[in-house]
């Protein structure tokens, strides 16, 4: 997550985490990573999954910062940084459905490293763990689980898999008090690691188009729109030299500002064609008094 610079301070520890949404609103190139036979210009991927580079998003976030705050983030002095930046990692993936148009696939390893990395940034996950377990019994390779059951089968992406009504409500509770709407987790479903896995790499989409100087075709690959990822933003407190006011809470405000007045952001390649807008907002925290808290914030 962080990269330190040459004779930086060390002397410094985590103070804190705050985790955040990316949801993308069209196509997203965020590239390039390895190349393969089915595209040009591909997207980044880490273990084989879509990903968006720490070092894009940080720049996302650098383009909507006024000068000042801009300045502290970029931090071009020896000193050690104060923020540190995760790459976005996908959780779920957007892929056309016989029911509801399309359904946000994700696996059950992908709930379980993303329920892990919550609860190591303060955040706490009771409950969820139990479910998990009961989930992997269930979901095996050409099976679909999901909260809103139509019928036995269901189209995903051209391909019949068997539906299965899943109606434990501890992960749905738990992505809902995150800050994920109705809307969007009606529309989850989770498929074995292996389906999962073919799914992403087969159903990004692909578009050509024409570099006119060599007048020749090329194709770039695409994250599909609705996908949504997770990462993370750090502050490391300094021990030497300790700071009156911390960055992060400014980055809050940043974000929260943003998605009160409904902007955007820009990620990868193509803004001139409609690509790359995504909506970034924190997760939220929530503690409930009456011990039925499912996700709760260690500290303020």
């Amino acid at each position: 997550m962080h990269c330190e610079k040459k004779g930086a301070n060390i002397m410094s520890i985590k103070n804190r985490a705050n985790a955040v949404w990316c949801i993308a609103n069209t196509p997203v190139c965020a590239g390039s990573g390895e190349g393969d036979f089915r595209s040009d210009c591909n997207i980044q991927r880490s273990d084989d999954f879509p990903k968006i580079d720490a070092g894009t998003f940080k720049g996302s976030l650098l383009y909507k910062m006024d000068g000042k705050l801009k300045k502290t983030i970029q931090n071009k002095s020896p000193e050690q940084a104060k923020l540190s930046f995760s790459d976005l990692r996908l959780l779920f993936f957007s892929v056309q459905s016989s029911h509801g148009i399309y359904r946000l696939l994700t696996s059950v390893n992908c709930l379980e490293q993303f329920f892990l990395e919550i609860s190591w940034n303060e955040y706490e996950c009771d409950n969820v763990y139990q479910e998990l377990k009961g989930l992997k019994r269930r979901v095996v390779d050409g099976v679909i689980c999901q909260w809103s059951h139509h019928d036995d089968t269901e189209w995903i992406g051209g391909y019949k898999l068997q539906a299965v009504n899943y109606k434990d409500n501890v992960i749905k509770d738990l992505l809902r008090k995150l800050g994920l709407s109705q809307t969007v987790i009606k529309h989850i479903g989770i498929v074995s690691d292996k389906d999962f896995r073919y799914f992403t790499r087969y159903h990004t989409e692909i578009i050509t188009h024409n570099r006119l100087e060599n007048q020749a075709l090329f194709t770039e690959e695409y994250l599909p729109e609705g996908s949504i990822l997770y990462g993370f933003i750090c502050e490391f407190k300094d021990l030497v030299r300790p700071v009156k006011a911390p960055v992060l809470p400014q980055i809050s405000r940043l974000i929260e500002t943003n998605e009160k007045e409904g902007k955007v952001y820009q990620i990868g390649r193509n803004l001139n064609t409609g690509k790359g807008s995504v909506t970034i907002s924190e997760m939220k925290r929530e503690e409930v008094k009456n011990g039925k808290s499912l996700c709760r914030s260690k500290s303020s």
